[in-house]
């Protein structure tokens, strides 16, 4: 009789909340604004591929693009637009994928607890994956596709863990086929097969091999069919530190620290120390912690659990040492420790810390900034790779970090009060107050949209974050471009002229743009031929209008087209006296 009650009561708290929890938050999140910038860049590639594979200029992994065909296909059977103009429908198309990924990551996390007899509900583990601010800040409402990966990464950690290598090899190619930021594992895999490498079992290495090249050639075979192999691999896998040549690129970690954001990661950290560069410096230090993960997986590897701890040393390694790492590229951290945790093998905390650090690091980049702020994560991201390499890496147990009280519950109301903090600043964003000028800066507001060609969209600080500067006159607000750019702000009640100053920074004094306004996707001004020169000014009348846009456009090389929207604002009534710039 007790064995019946202990099932019934098992069943009871394992009803399948994770599938209708997960779908509900994640529908939820795509109604919030997101990157308008990155979905220009969906809707940009989604058009190419609705025209073939010949004309895709993308720098991406081929799934994705091949999943935007297929939409195309779907999209022109069915007779809609395509791409989906709303940026709700175009986020929702683009992250299916995300979607059912993250699905399955939140009924694996559900079945794990309930096999260990923990009612998912009641568990911190469990609210941390369905309603993770990271997953739902990346995904449904940034617009970005970093989970598509996980799940063959993982396939591929637990069929090396099993050696069975053909398997793991095939998965490992299918996550590098999504993202390549899931080579950050291959140290563990290395250390995975040698463990199990011997003289008899020599076939291990072709069938690992054979996996992974087959299933490479076969996400690549459009691309060799038309001719373009070698252009989109190059693009998708070896490109980006060409495109983005920084020792961090608004990632929150040792470079931030030591060179500062958006800098060369070629220029020495100290005078007269050629060598000792963010880039040969950090790539130094990521190989030594690779080292240490595979010896560990080698030699030690004994549970599962190891190789999730280790693969989450290696994500954090990767993130907070190797220069040219974006906001994003922490994220897979969060995966790993929700699995980790579900299966008791990694404690709560590191669920709820890497839920902190990734939504921070995104926050930062979407509608939070402040250098105080990023250096303080910095810092963060620092002190978890450590303490992962020293408890998780190399097994050491800290006599502090095992006995802290309740450390579970304070990780947890920690966690929840910052995000509840970055709801707070959020709901300012969108909140629209004018000054006793009748004055709203735009660099106040949240935008509806955004997309740029290099860059984000900077407030108060130029694309390159120096301060606001047209030249040499120094301006405290405003939004920092660099052409192609174009951002839209929702004209709010009351406002009914806009007025800004605008020239090229003086990191862009040998550019050539065009400054132009649109009301409603009208031009109703343009500025013509703007180079290094004085600021000007624009004022214009915005009655009647529901929409603004600025945009700034390129008429030459775009290298150094650096360019200020300074003291850009809405005003209640015209500007009799505007203040002029300050040297």
């Amino acid at each position: 009789m007790k064995i019946i009650n202990s099932d019934m009561e098992h069943s009871s708290v394992c009803r399948g909340w994770a599938l209708p929890l997960g779908s509900l938050f994640f529908i939820c999140a795509l109604y919030w604004s997101g990157h308008g910038g990155d979905l220009g860049y969906w809707t940009d590639w989604m058009e190419q591929m609705a025209q073939g594979y010949g004309q895709v200029q993308a720098n991406y992994p081929p799934l994705l693009l091949h999943w935007f065909w297929l939409l195309a296909k779907l999209f022109d059977v069915a007779g809609f637009e395509y791409p989906p103009v709303s940026p709700v429908q175009l986020k929702f198309f683009v992250l299916l994928p995300v979607l059912a990924t993250q699905l399955w990551l939140c009924y694996r996390v559900e079945r794990s607890l309930c096999e260990r007899n923990i009612p998912p509900l009641q568990s911190p583990v469990f609210w941390c994956v369905v309603a993770s601010p990271a997953l739902l800040l990346d995904g449904p409402v940034w617009g970005q596709v970093d989970l598509l990966p996980f799940l063959p990464m993982w396939l591929s950690l637990v069929y090396a863990f099993q050696a069975r290598f053909l398997i793991a090899g095939a998965a490992f190619a299918l996550a590098l086929l999504w993202k390549f930021q899931a080579i950050v594992i291959l140290p563990v895999l290395a250390g995975l097969f040698m463990r199990r490498w011997r003289l008899r079992t020599w076939h291990y290495a072709p069938r690992a091999l054979a996996g992974l090249l087959l299933v490479g050639l076969v996400g690549f075979l459009p691309f060799i069919w038309v001719g373009r192999f070698a252009e989109m691999f190059h693009a998708a896998y070896l490109g980006n530190t060409d495109i983005f040549p920084f020792a961090t690129f608004n990632a929150a970690n040792l470079w931030y620290l030591l060179a500062d954001n958006t800098t060369d990661m070629h220029q020495p950290l100290l005078a007269g120390g050629g060598w000792l560069t963010p880039h040969k410096l950090g790539l130094a230090l990521f190989v030594l912690v690779s080292v240490v993960c595979m010896l560990r997986a080698w030699l030690a590897a004994e549970r599962l659990g190891q190789v999730i701890g280790l693969s989450m040393v290696m994500v954090l390694g990767f993130f907070a040492l190797a220069p040219s790492m974006h906001e994003r590229y922490l994220f897979l951290l969060v995966p790993l420790a929700a699995l980790g945790c579900a299966r008791g093998e990694i404690r709560t905390a590191w669920l709820l810390l890497a839920n902190l650090a990734v939504a921070c690091n995104i926050l930062l980049v979407l509608p939070l900034e402040g250098d105080a702020i990023w250096r303080q994560l910095s810092w963060l991201v620092v002190f978890l790779a450590l303490l992962a390499l020293a408890t998780l890496g190399l097994g050491l147990r800290l006599p502090l970090f095992s006995r802290l009280p309740y450390g579970g519950s304070v990780a947890a109301v920690l966690v929840g009060g910052f995000m509840a903090v970055q709801v707070y600043q959020l709901h300012s964003l969108n909140r629209v107050e004018f000054d006793r000028r009748g004055r709203a800066y735009l660099s106040d507001i949240k935008e509806e949209y955004f997309q740029q060609d290099w860059g984000r969209l900077s407030r108060d600080a130029s694309v390159s974050n120096d301060p606001l500067n047209i030249y040499g006159r120094s301006f405290g607000k405003g939004l920092g471009v660099h052409a192609f750019s174009r951002v839209v702000y929702r004209i709010p009640e009351g406002a009914n002229f806009f007025h800004s100053y605008y020239g090229l920074d003086r990191a862009g004094e040998s550019g050539s743009v065009r400054f132009s306004v649109l009301l409603d996707g009208r031009t109703v001004w343009s500025s013509g031929a703007v180079g290094w020169q004085p600021p000007q000014q624009v004022l214009l009348s915005l009655r009647g209008a529901r929409e603004i846009a600025l945009q700034v456009d390129s008429l030459g090389s775009i290298t150094a087209d650096h360019a200020n929207w300074a003291e850009a604002g809405f005003w209640q009534t015209a500007p009799s006296a505007v203040a002029s710039a300050r040297k």
